[in-house]
């Protein structure tokens, strides 16, 4: 299944705001699981000299994650496929 990251740009995040984002993605997650839309969201990494945080999905389609964050009302600049390399993959 492809893999892609919503690029965010959050100045001003609070770490209660930033918990609570990562509350409704997952919800929001489960619920479109449960509709029959096969989204997972992987994980996220917060860079907080950027104000910036990548989140990684799973999903059969730039449609389904652009949904998944639509419906937890989560801004992003932008989302892309990308390509996973791993120390064991090289």
């Amino acid at each position: 299944m492809p893999t892609f990251v919503a690029i965010r740009s959050l100045p001003g995040i609070t770490p209660d705001a930033l918990m609570g984002a990562g509350a409704r993605i997952k919800s929001c997650a489960a619920g479109m699981q449960g509709e029959g839309t096969d989204v997972r969201w992987i994980r996220s990494f917060f860079l907080p000299q950027q104000a910036q945080t990548h989140c990684y999905f799973e999903a059969p389609s730039l449609a389904a994650v652009t949904e998944l964050n639509q419906r937890a009302q989560i801004p992003f600049v932008e989302i892309v496929e990308v390509a996973e390399m791993t120390p064991a993959s090289v």
